[in-house]
C-alpha cells in the first residue's frame, strides 16, 4: 500500500500540472486572434489565373507516355502559366509524403522548382509589406509545420512578424504561412495537446502515456478508497455501534470489557475509559507506539507493515490508532501509560517572538500534576473554525505578518502533541511554547491545533491528555549536557535546564555532590525569534556551570553572537566541551536540523546511548 500511495501522489502531481495546463492554454484559445494566430495576417486569399490557349497544350497522353510511372495528371495553374501536376506516389493526406512531377503544359519540359520560382510563389501569396529576405530548402521535419514530411522551400519576408511562406517543392503547392503570432500560439496548441515531441498531432505518445496514468490514478485512488472503506475509516456516525472488547495486559491477565464505537478507533476509545496509550504523533499511524494484540486477528495497514515484522503481523500485532472495534473480540495492551485525560482552563497567553506563544494552563478541578521535565501533553482540538492570521495581533509584531493572506476556514477535530516548557518542580501551572504554524500558500490551510490553540481565549476550556515522559534526563550520573534546539524545540530544553538547575541548586549545600555542566546550544533565525534569552543570559550569569550559545542564521548588522545554525556551532566546540565520552546529548528541533546533528556525533563517535532526541516535527 505505501507503494500505491506514492505512485498515486506523483501521479496525482503529473495529471494536475496538465491540467493547469490546459486551463491555461484553454483561456488562451478563447482570447486570442484566430485569423492572426494562424499566419494569415499577411496571407493573400485571392488566386490569380489567366485563360489557357488550349490550342498550345501538350497532348496529356504524351506526357503520360514519357513519364509512364506516373498514376494521375492534374492540370494546375503556377505564376498564371498552366502545368501538368504528375502523380507518382500519392499520400493519404497532402502532407504526408508524396512524390510529384511539374510538366509545363505549353512546351511539355520538365519543371523544377528553385530558389527564384519558389520566391515568386510566395510573393503570389504575400500582401505584406515586406521583401523576401532568403529562401531556404527544408527536409523533413519542420518546425513551424511538423505535418508536412515532403522537401518545401521556406521563404522568409523582412517584415514586422518574421513572415515565412512555405512552398511545397515537388508540386508548388503553398503548405502555408507562418510568423511570430502563429508560433507563439502553436506553443499554447503544444501543451494544449500535450505535443511534446512537436509532432503536429494529439495522437501523439504522449497523450497515449497520460491516459494510462490517469487510468492508473484511477485505479489505486479506488484501491486505496476500498483500503481505507476496509480498515473502517469511512464511518457515519449516525450508524456507529457500540461493541465489547475483552482486554488483557501485557501478562495476559484479564483487566475487564470496555465498550467502543466503532465510529472511533481503538487508540482514542481507550482514552474515553481512562486507558492510554503511548503515541507520539496523535493517532497517524507514524510513531508506532500504539501498539495492540488483537483476535481475531484483522486486515493489517500500511502502517502496521511499516512498525510490525511478518510474524508480529501474524500473532496479531497492530496499532492501536488505525482500527477501529469491528470484529474485534480480545485486545492485549502491549504498554500502558499513566497518563489521564485532564481539563485544563487557559490563564495566560502571550507572544514570546512573531510566530510562537507562551500558554499557561491550570487544571480545571484537579491538584497540580508532577512529571518529569521534558514531558508532552496531546491535546483534542475540537471542530471548529480558525483564521490564518492570529485574532488580537500585537501592534508591533503585525509587519512578521504582512505576507499571510487572511483566510477564515473551517477545520475538522483532531489531536496534537505539545511539550511542556516549564518544570512542574518550579510551577504548578501547565505551560506549553507553541509556534503557530502558518501556511505555505493559499491553497493549504494553516495548523488546525496551533492556530486554534493559539486563539484560545483566557479563562477557556480545553482536554488533555498526558503529560507523557518519554524524553527526560538519565540519572544517577554526573556527566556533561548539550542541549541543542531551535525554535519551538526550546520548549522540553527549556523544562530539563531548569529542573537540573533548581535540582543541582537543592543539592549544592552537599560537597560531595558534583553539579553537572550545561551547554544549551539554541538556533533562531532573527534576534526576535530568540525565545527566553533575557532570562538565560541570567542563568548563564549566575551559574559557572551552565553555558548559554545562541546562534542566528538570518542576524541584522547589530548582532554580536554566533552565526549560521545551532548545529554548525556544536561542531566548533564539541571537542572542547568535555570527554565525547563523559557528555549526554539532548536534541529537539526541525528534521533537518536533527538529522545533521546526528551525522556530527556518529562522526565523533557518540554512542546511542549517550544521545536523546523529541522529533517533534
Amino acid at each position: 500500500m505505501p507503494l500505491i500511495r506514492q505512485i498515486h501522489k506523483w501521479a496525482s502531481v503529473i495529471i494536475g500540472i496538465q491540467f493547469l495546463l490546459w486551463l491555461l492554454s484553454g483561456i488562451f484559445f478563447n482570447l486570442m486572434d484566430h485569423t492572426k494566430s494562424a499566419g494569415h495576417t499577411y496571407k493573400s486569399h485571392t488566386q490569380q489565373s489567366v485563360e489557357v490557349d488550349r490550342a498550345r497544350l501538350v497532348e496529356p497522353n504524351e506526357v503520360l507516355h514519357e513519364f509512364n510511372s506516373s498514376i494521375s495528371l492534374e492540370p494546375i495553374q503556377l505564376l498564371e502559366t498552366p502545368y501538368y501536376l504528375l502523380t507518382h506516389q500519392k499520400g493519404l493526406y497532402e502532407d504526408f509524403e508524396n512524390h510529384y512531377t511539374l510538366v509545363n503544359a505549353y512546351t511539355g519540359i520538365k519543371l523544377t522548382i528553385d530558389n527564384g520560382f519558389a520566391s515568386e510563389l510566395a510573393q503570389q501569396s504575400y500582401n505584406g509589406p515586406g521583401v523576401v529576405s532568403s529562401a531556404k530548402l527544408l527536409q523533413y521535419p519542420l518546425d513551424d509545420f511538423p505535418k508536412q514530411k515532403n522537401a518545401t522551400w521556406q521563404v522568409n519576408f523582412d517584415d514586422d512578424i518574421n513572415t515565412s511562406v512555405y512552398v511545397e517543392a515537388g508540386s508548388g503547392r503553398i503548405v502555408g504561412h507562418s510568423d511570430e503570432l502563429k508560433r507563439f500560439a502553436d506553443i499554447f496548441f503544444m501543451l494544449h495537446f500535450m505535443d511534446y515531441g512537436n509532432e503536429g498531432s494529439f495522437n501523439n505518445i504522449q497523450i497515449i502515456l497520460f491516459a494510462f496514468v490517469t487510468l492508473w490514478l484511477s485505479l489505486t485512488g479506488l484501491i486505496w478508497t476500498v483500503d481505507l472503506g476496509l480498515r473502517g475509516q469511512y464511518k457515519i456516525k449516525y450508524f456507529s455501534k457500540q461493541q465489547g472488547v475483552k482486554l488483557f495486559d501485557k501478562n495476559q491477565k484479564g483487566i475487564g470489557t470496555v465498550t467502543l464505537s466503532n465510529h472511533t478507533n481503538l487508540l482514542d476509545g481507550l482514552i474515553e475509559h481512562d486507558i492510554a496509550l503511548p503515541s507520539t504523533c496523535g493517532g497517524g499511524g507514524t510513531c508506532g507506539r500504539c501498539k495492540v494484540m488483537i483476535n481475531p486477528i484483522v486486515k493489517s495497514t500500511s502502517a502496521d507493515h511499516l512498525h510490525f515484522t511478518d510474524k508480529e503481523l501474524q500473532q496479531g500485532y497492530r496499532l492501536a490508532c488505525q482500527h477501529f472495534s469491528n470484529d474485534v473480540e480480545n485486545m492485549t495492551l502491549i504498554d500502558v501509560t499513566d497518563a489521564k485525560k485532564h481539563s485544563l482552563v487557559l490563564s495566560s497567553s502571550r507572544f514570546v517572538s512573531p510566530f510562537i506563544k507562551e500558554l499557561r494552563f491550570k487544571l480545571e478541578t484537579e491538584q497540580a500534576l508532577a512529571y518529569k521535565a521534558g514531558a508532552f501533553m496531546r491535546f483534542f482540538i475540537p471542530t471548529a473554525k480558525g483564521v490564518s492570521i492570529p485574532l488580537n495581533l500585537p501592534e508591533h509584531l503585525k509587519p512578521h505578518w504582512h505576507h499571510i493572506e487572511h483566510l477564515e476556514y473551517e477545520h475538522l477535530a483532531c489531536t496534537r502533541s505539545y511539550s511542556l516548557a516549564e518544570s512542574s518542580i518550579n510551577t504548578e501551572e501547565l505551560v506549553f511554547t507553541i509556534k503557530i504554524q502558518t501556511a505555505p500558500d493559499h491553497k493549504s490551510l494553516p495548523g488546525a491545533g496551533s492556530s486554534y490553540l493559539c486563539n484560545l481565549s483566557v479563562g477557556k476550556t480545553i482536554e488533555a491528555l498526558g503529560p507523557f515522559e518519554e524524553f527526560f534526563v538519565k540519572e544517577n550520573n554526573n556527566k556533561t549536557m548539550v542541549m541543542l534546539g531551535a525554535g519551538s524545540g526550546m520548549a522540553p530544553l527549556k523544562s530539563i535546564i531548569e529542573e537540573q538547575l533548581a535540582l543541582d541548586a537543592q543539592s549544592s549545600h552537599d560537597l560531595n555532590e558534583k553539579v553537572r555542566n550545561i551547554h544549551f546550544f539554541y538556533g533562531a533565525r532573527s534576534e526576535c525569534d530568540l525565545l527566553y534569552s533575557e532570562q538565560f543570559y541570567q542563568l548563564a550569569e549566575e551559574n559557572d556551570y551552565f553555558h548559554y550559545y545562541p546562534v542566528l542564521s538570518k542576524p541584522n548588522e547589530e548582532w554580536l553572537g554566533s552565526q549560521g545554525y545551532a548545529q554548525e556551532i556544536l561542531a566548533l566546540n564539541i571537542d572542547i566541551l568535555d570527554d565525547i565520552d563523559n557528555i549526554e546529548f539532548y536534541l529537539c528541533g526541525p528534521q533537518s536540523m536533527m538529522t545533521e546533528t546526528m551525522k556530527l556525533l556518529k562522526a565523533h563517535g557518540v554512542k546511542e546511548s549517550a544521545i536523546a532526541f523529541d522529533a517533534f516535527s
